[in-house]
């Protein structure tokens, strides 16, 4: 069920919250955190490659797929294929970037999935993947009939909303964690990098919330009941 508003409003502000939570993680990582590398014998540049890759990959473009698909005024075909590319393009980063945070502890000696955000990042990427593979069959290509796709696309909507919520949070308590291991060890926890840290969770966050609420507004008139509109 559709909020009686439209969803184009939300997206510009959607738009906007991206561009500045890649900017600001950019300038954490790079600026604050010393760069980026994916081999270096300062293995902290290994690791900064991780939250760049999920917040840009996973929660932004990701994010920009399922506006993609909602609020685009394009053929339904046409919105189907930038929806899945997008979310290929959100998937492939997001697994490079937590194969970079296992490389990190690995060279560096720490243990690997001791934590919260680990485990929920795993489960994430898996169910993210498998949602992609049953969305390419069931929706794209081969396609399922008329009955399974009209069926499918609720589940998958519901799962598609679940897995993004859940990557939202889990970003936010990676941020935290990262955080709390600096100011554990000498961080000034006013300082403005700890700030500029804060705040990038912060628009991480608002920057799911309009993705959420672009997915619950009304969308453009579409060719047929199988869209967003009729959940």
């Amino acid at each position: 069920m559709a909020f009686e508003i439209k969803a184009l409003p939300f997206t510009f502000v959607a738009h906007a919250l991206a561009i500045v939570g890649a900017v600001l993680v950019l300038v954490w990582c790079i600026h604050f955190r010393g760069g980026l590398a994916w081999e270096s014998s300062n293995k902290s540049l290994i690791f900064n490659i991780h939250p760049v890759l999920m917040l840009i990959g996973l929660i932004i473009i990701g994010g920009e797929a399922i506006i993609s698909y909602k609020s685009l005024p394009l053929k339904k075909q046409e919105k189907k294929l930038i929806h899945l590319v997008l979310h290929a393009v959100a998937l492939i980063l997001g697994i490079i970037g937590i194969y970079t945070a296992f490389k990190y502890h690995n060279e560096s000696g720490i243990a690997n999935l001791y934590s919260l955000h680990s485990w929920l990042g795993i489960a994430i990427i898996v169910l993210y993947g498998l949602q992609w593979i049953y969305g390419f069959l069931v929706f794209f290509f081969p396609g399922g009939s008329t009955t399974i796709r009209s069926e499918s696309l609720p589940w998958h909507v519901i799962v598609g909303v679940f897995a993004y919520i859940l990557a939202v949070a889990n970003a936010a308590i990676g941020f935290l964690e990262k955080l709390t291991f600096l100011e554990n060890s000498g961080l000034a926890k006013y300082g403005s990098e700890a700030l500029l840290v804060n705040f990038t969770a912060a628009v991480a966050i608002f920057y799911g919330a309009f993705v959420i609420l672009t997915v619950v507004s009304q969308g453009p008139p579409v060719e047929d009941d199988y869209s967003y509109t009729a959940i």
